[in-house]
This record gives structure tokens, sequence and C-alpha cells, in this order.
């Protein structure tokens, strides 16, 4: 193993790291997918063709690209050549279709559109590619005059000029907003790369990597794509999760880490027991979150040496590092904050709480170039979240005698299912704009498969005179949202609980959860329907 040097702030380029690399280890495999693999000078020279191609098409230092991609080599290919010529690249849903897909590519403002084959014909309908200025197809057809990357393979595989500062964002991904549009948080070059050597991660030779989750989430780059490209090991990419090929795919690929997010695990977990369990070749397994009982009897079921847990935000990746062994493992338990950030919990006004009082958990590196550098294409926002010098994420928390950070409470209004972030903000716009709605509240019930997760439930009020099915409201929502939108659960009620000034009290829905009158998807046998 070969890891790349990064104390010099100069050498955080991703498009040097790569470069740099393929000189080093250009024999040595990089990506695999499937059956497909690349060396390290393989997939060099493509992101050079890939770079030059997307020069033609007028790319240049600070440009946009989005990509509307499932997880594959062709995506992180494409990733490195925006990186080289000093552009900027944002992954947007592939689940989004329709006005979704429309908003997300207008907030993203990109002068090139990367469509998936398969995906292309969700473009029918949406004004001017929503606003691109050329579309690349990655597949065989383009349609309309959209180039393809087969396209690209004819341009020249010379490396581009080097253009860039360690501190320039280059890649984008989206959180949902509470009270808004979506925020895309913007990272540098240099904190993609430096969140791979933050903390310990065991990488050994011979490692490989392992990626299962969509790419439009952070955690396929952060713990499988900027890491193997770092440590100079093998980086595995499947296009999507499936419990039943897990397994099979872990050994294929050799993997020795892997990371899932949400009830993946779960549903590892609770697939029947079978004598070869322990037949595969993970060592490592970072399965965010997990139950911290359960995480003994894990580990011994499928042989897996470390399951390391921590708490960590898309602005700032790991902030707190919970040790395997020698702690008092309550539920709430975060852990020790990670030592290239400071680490405070504020109270309303900013000030310190005291032991044993939760506060909001505020960050700020110890040095330039660690978190992200802004929230994209929105200065307002930026600042709200960076008051007096601290990174505000969001979330409560109170420190112990022991030293120990343990979870409080959110601040923000959004759940976490299935290992999205779900504002209930928009699922609430969704279903208010069926002209039967007079009054909507999306909320989060504890999802009976793990406690850190939400069922979506939303309580209607319906206009006077107005009818409507349970199922008529679930259809509408598949029909007009992605598809995670569709709530688990669904009251029709008279009216909903407010305050003295109009707010919303949903502390009261939440405790009333389900009653006798409420619509459950799961039991009525209501089948979602997916892009």
């Amino acid at each position: 193993m070969r890891p790349y040097n990064l104390n010099d702030p100069q050498k955080r380029l991703i498009g040097r790291v790569m470069r740099e690399q393929a000189t080093l280890l250009g024999d040595r495999t990089w990506l695999m997918s499937g059956n497909r693999t690349l060396t390290f000078a393989q997939a060099n020279e493509l992101t050079n063709r890939y770079a030059n191609g997307l020069a033609h098409l007028g790319v240049k230092k600070g440009s946009v690209i989005a990509m509307v991609m499932e997880p594959s080599i062709e995506v992180v290919l494409l990733a490195v050549a925006v990186a080289k010529l000093g552009a900027v690249f944002t992954t947007i849903s592939t689940d989004f279709t329709g006005k979704f897909l429309e908003d997300a590519i207008r907030a993203a403002s990109p002068l090139v559109l990367v469509l998936d084959e398969d995906i292309q014909s969700r473009l029918n309908g949406l004004e001017g590619a929503g606003g691109a200025q050329s579309v690349l197809i990655n597949g065989k057809l383009g349609s309309g005059g959209a180039w393809t990357l087969g396209d690209f393979l004819e341009f020249s595989p010379a490396e581009p000029p080097e253009v860039g500062h360690w501190l320039d964002p280059v890649q984008v991904w989206w959180s949902s907003g509470t009270t808004g549009k979506p925020k895309g948080v913007a990272h540098s070059h240099s904190s993609l790369l430096m969140q791979t050597v933050s903390h310990d991660r065991d990488i050994r030779e011979g490692d490989t990597l392992y990626a299962c989750t969509p790419v439009y989430l952070g955690s396929a780059w952060t713990g499988t794509i900027w890491p193997s490209l770092v440590m100079g090991v093998r980086g595995a990419i499947d296009s999507k999760f499936s419990v039943s090929r897990f397994w099979n795919s872990v050994n294929h690929y050799q993997a020795t880490h892997a990371f899932t997010l949400g009830a993946m695990h779960m549903h590892l977990w609770k697939a029947a027991p079978t004598a070869t369990d322990r037949d595969n070749t993970l060592r490592r397994y970072l399965a965010i979150p997990m139950p911290l009982d359960l995480i003994p009897a894990f580990k011994e079921r499928f042989g897996i040496e470390s399951m390391p847990q921590g708490y960590g935000t898309s602005e700032s990746f790991r902030v707190f590092d919970l040790p395997e062994d020698g702690v008092n493992r309550d539920g709430a338990i975060l852990g020790r904050a990670v030592h290239h950030l400071e680490v405070v919990l504020l109270d309303e006004d900013d000030l310190p709480v005291p032991e044993g009082t939760a506060g909001e958990i505020c960050i700020r590196p110890r040095q330039p170039g660690l978190i992200f550098c802004g929230y994209f294409n929105d200065s307002g926002r930026t600042l709200e979240a960076w008051r007096s010098m601290w990174h505000h994420t969001g979330d409560m928390a109170y420190q112990g005698a022991d030293g120990l950070f343990r979870f409080a409470d959110r601040k923000k209004d959004y759940i976490r299912y299935k290992g999205r972030n779900i504002s209930m903000f928009e699922v609430e716009a969704v279903v208010a704009a069926h002209e039967c709605v007079k009054d909507v509240a999306a909320y989060g019930l504890t999802s009976p498969e793990l406690e850190s997760e939400s069922e979506l439930m939303v309580a209607v009020v319906l206009k006077p005179g107005a009818t409507m099915t349970h199922e008529e409201a679930a259809r509408y929502v598949n029909a007009n949202a992605p598809h995670y939108f569709v709530p688990r659960y669904i009251d029709f009620v008279e009216s909903l609980p407010r305050n003295d000034h109009g707010r919303l009290v949903k502390n009261e829905l939440r405790d009333r959860g389900v009653t006798a009158t409420t619509w459950d998807r799961e039991a009525s046998g209501f089948k979602v329907v997916r892009p």
C-alpha cells in the first residue's frame, strides 16, 4: 500500500492525486464493478479523455456538471475529470422525476448535465433540460444531439493543465432543507481528501473498500471512492444494495471494508441465518447507525473484526468517534470528539452550556480545509450556519462527567429514513398541493426496525365537502414526489394542533402516534411505484 501524502496542502488536489497514484501504482487495480476492473493508470487515462471532452463542451474552472446516475465506474471517472478542470460536480437523486428533477437540476445550475441512458427519457417535458447547456449520456445512444461518454473516448489522453486551489469547491451533495429548498453542501478538494485520513480507517495492504449506496449520498464517496484513491487500494462499486446478494458481492470483490446506511444492515441481520454466514472477507464494517447492543452479536454471526460507530454530518464528516470497547454503551452515546475538530455545546445565545445540559453541537476545524466550504449559491444559509465563528449542526447533545457526548434531540424538522434525510417541509408541500387538502402536518414515528430512524406519517385536514381515500392520497404523493415521500401512515383529522402563534405543535401528533383510524401502507398492501 502506498498512501498519498497529504501533509502539504498544495498537494491536496484530486487531479494531482490521480495523476501521481497512476505514476506510482500504474498496474495496480483501483476500480471494480461486476467483472470490470481498471488500474490506476487506465483510470487516469480515461479521466484525461473525459476531461478533454468536457473542456470541448466549454467546461472550465468553476463550471458545474450535474450527474443523474446510478453508482458506476463512469461516475467516478467523470468526477475526477471534472476535478482536473477545476470545475465542480454534483450528484442528483436518481429517484427524482418531473418537477423534483427539474428543480434539482435548476438548483445545481449546470453547464453540462450527465444522465444514464435509461434516465434520459425523464427529460421529456422539462424545459431546456432544466437549464443545462449540454447533455451527456452514459450509454450508447444520445437523443436530440446529446453527446455520449463513448464520444469522449476519441479525445486526447494527455493530462489537461492543472488548475485550481486546494480550498476550491469541487463536489456538492444535497441535504434536505427544513424550511425551504434543499441545501447544496459544497466541499473543497482538501476537505474530501483529508477526511480519508482524519481518523483511523484501518486500511491495509491488499484491502478492498466496497460501496453499494447511491452516489447522490456522501457515503460511497467518503467511505470508498476517495479513501481508495488516497490510500492506493481497490474500490468496488455496485449499483444497488441487495440483501440477497450482499455477501456474495463482498466475496466476489474480496472486500475487507463496507459501508451501509439506515436499515440496510438491519435487513442483513433479520435474514434467516445460514451455515455460511461467517464465510466472507469483511474485516471492518461501517454500519451506520447500528444499535450498540446488537454489535457484538452481529460481529459474532458474520465473523467481522471491527464495527466502529460515530456521528457525522454532510458538512463535517466525522465529528465523534465511539470506541468499540471500554465505554458504557447507553443508546444515546455519540463518543468523543475527533482530534481535528473543536467541538462545543452552545445554548440559544451561543454560550457554552454546563456539563450534563443539552446544547447544540457546534464545530470548527483546527486548520483550514477540513470541513465544507459553504452552501452552494446560498451565502445567507452559510452565514446563518456559521454564527459566532462556529458551525451550528442543528443537533443537540450533552456531555457527561466521563467526557463522552450523548445525543439529545434534533432541532431540524426532518426525519431519517433508510439513510435519507427527508424534509417534512417538502412532504407537506406535496400533500398540500392536492385540491382536496386544507391543512397537513408531516412528522416521524420511531421505526420498529431502527430506533434512530423514523417512519413517515402525515395528518391531513380535508376541505369542507371534499372526499379522499388514504390510497388516493398515497398515489398522489407517489405520482408527484420521490417514492420515499409516500407515507407509511396517513390520518384524516378534523384539525391540527397549533399554538397561539399558529405554529404546528407536532409533539402532540407524535405522542398520539398510530390510532385506530390510522391507515398503514404496509398493512394495506399498497404498492409504491419506483422510477
